[in-house]
């Protein structure tokens, strides 16, 4: 199932039966987050949506999430056709990528490269998702999310979060425990290797914010979505500077 190399391990099977065992294994850390190989795309099938950060046991929330949409169909490996799968873990990066081409029930066909990486600057996490349209000719729908009902956002209650343009914040506190978190994230979007500088519509719920953003997709084209996220607490901060501290980390690396 899997191929271990000396500086990384490979996958190039689609197993979806064994999806949950493959995350766990294919774990990824620097010196401070850690997450498990969930996909960032939604997944309607179980997955270990885990991100843990450093001396904080419990999981934090769903910091890797974003969701592509074709018209009424969403991005799905549970029930889209999916071949040529390949994943591979960079142990010494830390990195994971994931390459493979799915197609929907209507059938709809993209070809998807996601490279996800735990930056040297050690609460600092990027994310490259590019979608190539093999046949598909309409509306793509790109949202970039924190959160995104992810189960373990039980254990959190939103404090404040706030939304500009592309950039975004989310303040926490941790349930029955005097421990507080702040997430950023910014994003940038290309299509066909331009930046688009469109206005995204903002999403505003609870324990999720982020932005979405549509572009008009031909066969042949591609679109590119960028997401940094910076996450803080207050075990290494001050809690009256979490919000700045995340936002620092965020822009200034």
């Amino acid at each position: 199932m899997l191929k271990y190399n000396n500086w990384s391990i490979e996958q190039t099977e689609w197993k979806p039966s064994a999806e949950m065992e493959l995350q766990q294994q294919l774990s990824f850390s620097n010196s401070y987050l850690c997450q498990t190989a969930h996909f960032e795309e939604y997944y309607s099938q179980p997955q270990r949506l885990c991100t843990y950060v450093k001396d904080i046991e419990e999981p934090i929330l769903n910091i890797s999430s974003i969701s592509v949409r074709l018209h009424d169909e969403r991005l799905d490996l549970a029930t889209w056709e999916v071949k040529d799968f390949y994943r591979c873990l960079f142990k010494n990066e830390p990195t994971l990528e994931r390459r493979f081409i799915a197609t929907s029930p209507k059938g709809h066909t993209l070809r998807v490269h996601a490279r996800r990486q735990l930056l040297p600057q050690k609460e600092l996490m990027q994310i490259d998702y590019e979608i190539y349209s093999v046949n598909y000719d309409g509306p793509c729908s790109l949202l970039a999310m924190l959160g995104d009902n992810n189960t373990c956002d039980k254990n959190w209650y939103p404090l404040m979060n706030h939304l500009d343009q592309n950039q975004c914040w989310l303040w926490l506190q941790m349930h029955d425990v005097d421990i507080q978190l702040c997430c950023a994230m910014n994003w940038q979007v290309w299509h066909n290797n331009s930046q688009i500088e469109t206005r995204p519509i903002k999403i505003e719920k609870p324990h999720t914010i982020g932005y979405s953003l549509t572009l008009k997709l031909k066969t042949g084209d591609t679109c590119k979505l960028r997401k940094v996220v910076a996450v803080v607490d207050s075990q290494h901060h001050k809690k009256d500077h979490l919000i700045s501290d995340a936002i620092a980390c965020l822009t200034n690396w």
